[in-house]
């Protein structure tokens, strides 16, 4: 490192994205957090600082394609937020910045802040993330300030809000191909446009990484193409990486102390596949081999789909279980699944193709036949509910409320979540949620009261996070879960009156 002088370019992030998450559900829930919680409990307990030099899975991409591109290493900086200070300095020409949620104004964000109220954290400390780098600016009289990230789309449809925050420029989707033009630009003083569309490379091309992830994430596959109108991701068609790449991914954060991993994916379940169809052999080759590298402990994931979980057989999903959870003891495994309504006919006009040819009349029993399946197999479902959907009734809202009724009984857990237009339409508040909205939320909470302590509490052990941290998360917990229990107490009572 440069300082006092400063490194070219420096790269870093919100404490929620850069924190010692040793779980990717740990990293959901800080990230689902409001301001009604204590920055105290933030700062020390639901995302504290690591000992490990880790960044998000999208700045590392960044750093790599950079350092690919004629950048030397010691050009290069990748730092939480405290190191800044380190590293920017008069030959700082780039400050580049990822965000997660800019501006709060994605679903898990507006659904969080309107049940708890408050400001959803990631917000909050993005905001003071870009006081600091304001207060170190002056060191940097030429640098630029570069935002871009999963969050960026936040910031093109106002551009008010990307001046309060001191953004130069945003950089929005992926970003490896056109990066290091962009850059080399900043860095030599050419003039940038403020808003620039990332250009990605092929997934032959994607650069592997050169420091360790956050929550040891890996990347099996970029987009989803599944159309549907309240997702980014919905444009994208599905890529998947190359095994090598993964696996030089993975080496990578066992090398830097990371022993779970993470495998990201928008469909965990259609990697190698060829358009909708599952191909299993081929996902389970490659855990196969990730399982070969020494040091791997608990392997996690995210997302997967309804219509994916059909189309694997119980016996390989057996197995995709055994390879995932190793010796690490994981006794609860998770897997989010999108079922969004209970109702195929709502869906359908969200133009997904999540029903993947099931009948639209059909679509909530056969979701509710692929949590099952995945419950017998050893998995614990985490499905996701959308609230307000356009054109949503109360007669939709009902048939979902049963729904979750028939499922009340099994070990899942229910997400609901307010629809969260991209198109920078307005985005739904508490004022839109009914008294049948509030009824299905505080039915989902009620199982997610009882299962969500034992499955985070499980997941935790098993990628090796400390007694002391397990026990005082859960007392958090437990305190979170009384203070929504009387929340929805007082809901009810509200609704009565």
């Amino acid at each position: 490192m440069r300082a006092p002088a400063g490194v070219p370019v420096v790269m870093t992030a919100d404490r929620t994205l850069m924190a010692d998450h040793r779980t990717i559900f740990g990293g959901m829930v800080a990230a689902s957090q409001t301001t009604t919680v204590p920055r105290l409990l933030m700062d020390h307990l639901l995302a504290p600082r690591s000992a490990l030099a880790v960044a998000p899975l999208g700045l590392r991409r960044i750093e790599a394609a950079l350092i690919g591109d004629g950048f030397a290493s010691d050009e290069v900086a990748v730092v939480a937020s405290e190191r800044l200070p380190e590293v920017i300095g008069p030959e700082t020409r780039v400050i580049a910045v990822s965000a997660g949620e800019a501006c709060g104004l994605g679903m898990n964000s507006t659904t969080m802040t309107a049940i708890s109220g408050g400001e959803i954290y990631p917000r909050h400390l993005v905001r003071d993330l870009m006081r600091r780098i304001a207060g170190l600016r002056e060191r940097a009289p030429h640098a630029k300030v570069i935002l871009g990230g999963p969050g960026a789309w936040q910031l093109l449809a106002d551009d008010s809000l990307r001046v309060e925050l001191g953004v130069d420029h945003v950089v929005s989707g992926q970003a490896e191909g056109n990066a290091p033009e962009v850059f080399h630009a900043a860095v030599d003083g050419d003039a940038l446009p403020t808003l620039i569309a990332g250009e990605p490379v092929a997934v032959s091309a994607i650069p592997a990484i050169r420091g360790a992830s956050a929550m040891g994430v890996v990347e099996l596959s970029r987009g989803c193409g599944l159309g549907c109108h309240y997702c980014v991701m919905g444009r994208e068609p599905m890529a998947h990486l190359t095994e090598e790449t993964v696996l030089a991914d993975v080496r990578t954060n066992v090398a830097a102390g990371l022993r779970s991993i993470g495998a990201i994916s928008e469909d965990l379940l259609r990697y190698g596949a060829d358009g909708m169809r599952p191909r299993p052999e081929r996902l389970l080759a490659l855990l196969r081999r990730m399982r070969e590298i020494d040091g791997v402990g608990l392997i996690q994931t995210d997302h997967a789909n309804i219509i994916s979980v059909a189309g694997w057989p119980d016996e390989q999903l057996r197995e995709l279980r055994a390879l995932m959870v190793g010796e690490s003891g994981a006794r609860f495994p998770w897997m989010n699944l999108g079922v969004e309504s209970a109702s195929g006919e709502l869906l359908a006009r969200s133009g997904s193709a999540k029903l993947g040819g099931v009948d639209p009349a059909d679509w909530g029993e056969f979701a509710a036949e692929q949590l099952r399946r995945l419950i017998r197999v050893g998995f614990m479902p985490m499905a996701s509910l959308m609230l307000r959907l356009p054109g949503e009734t109360e007669a939709h809202v009902q048939r979902t409320l049963d729904w979750v009724e028939g499922l009340a009984d099994e070990p899942l857990t229910i997400f609901p979540m307010l629809y969260a237009p991209i198109d920078g339409s307005p985005v739904p508040t508490r004022a839109d949620l009914t008294s049948m909205h509030w009824r299905l939320i505080k039915r989902c909470y009620d199982v997610n009261f009882r299962e969500v302590p034992r499955m985070f509490f499980d997941g935790q052990t098993a990628a090796g996070v400390p007694l002391a941290r397990r026990l005082a998360l859960q007392a958090l917990g437990f305190g979170q879960i009384a203070l929504w229990s009387a929340l929805f107490a007082w809901r009810g009572w509200r609704a009565e009156a």
